[in-house]
């Protein structure tokens, strides 16, 4: 083994093992399949004639929404796993397309409760579109079960990047 991918003596890991090149390994991996899917909601967006209105990373909300409209922001962060900080840049970007409203809770004056608009509901079944067409480009090469194996090791691999993240904070 070249020097320059010669691993140190305490990494026991099979991924890092495998991977002969930085170019190769698993964080480069992540970046292009991020990048791919990227590219792949943006065009799917435009076909849809919903790319004025929504950016990759928004269905996610508008599936919460669809499940339970008028929910606070902090129970949407929850619940679509992201912080409140993302929630709040991407729901101002929502509220400006006219897909949701965001109102001061009457309840609790320091929450923001979302809603969505007669335009977030009508766009509903084109989200579903979205969301069916990106699955199955995702999934188109692989084998049966094979998505599950796949989902189960993102899960865990976004755990442990979160609590990376908590131990900086």
């Amino acid at each position: 083994m070249a020097a320059s991918t010669r691993l140190p003596k305490n990494n026991s890991s099979p991924l890092k093992a495998a991977a002969a090149s930085p170019l190769e390994d698993l964080p480069a991996l992540i970046a292009r399949t991020n990048i791919h899917f990227q590219g792949l909601v943006e065009r799917t967006l435009a076909e849809l004639k919903l790319d004025r209105l929504l950016r990759p990373g928004m269905a996610p909300v508008l599936f919460a929404l669809y499940e339970q409209d008028g929910c606070i922001i902090k129970e949407l962060a929850g619940r679509t796993q992201r912080s409140a900080a993302a929630l709040n840049s991407l729901l101002g970007r929502l509220e400006k397309s006219g897909v949701v409203t965001l109102r001061t809770c009457a309840q609790d004056g320091r929450a923001v409760r979302v809603r969505l608009t007669a335009k977030g509901r009508e766009i509903e079944p084109r989200v579903r579109e979205l969301h069916r067409r990106v699955v199955a480009a995702v999934e188109q090469g692989l084998k049966p079960g094979e998505a599950g194996q796949v989902s189960s090791m993102l899960k865990r691999i976004i755990a442990g990047l979160t609590q990376d993240e908590n131990r900086q904070n």
